[in-house]
């Protein structure tokens, strides 16, 4: 029987890693949209937008690294 060498924890671990990994390609999408649309459009904000977006792909690259090293 192979089961029993899978741990539970293993699998856990291994898709909470996998889910933040999604979650950082999807912070990476948010930092392309945000360039593109400052690009496009005048708002006279763009600096503040900007550093929330590259902000929040860098907090979703810290939480990765933490899971990688608590987990």
């Amino acid at each position: 029987m192979i089961l029993p060498v899978i741990s539970i924890w293993l699998v856990a671990k291994v898709f909470l890693c996998f889910a933040i990994f999604l979650y950082i390609v999807f912070a990476f999408v948010i930092v392309r949209q945000v360039s593109i649309m400052l690009a496009t459009l005048e708002l006279g904000f763009e600096t503040p937008i900007r550093i929330l977006s590259w902000l929040h792909l860098l907090f979703a690259i810290a939480v990765f690294v933490l899971a990688l090293l608590i987990l």
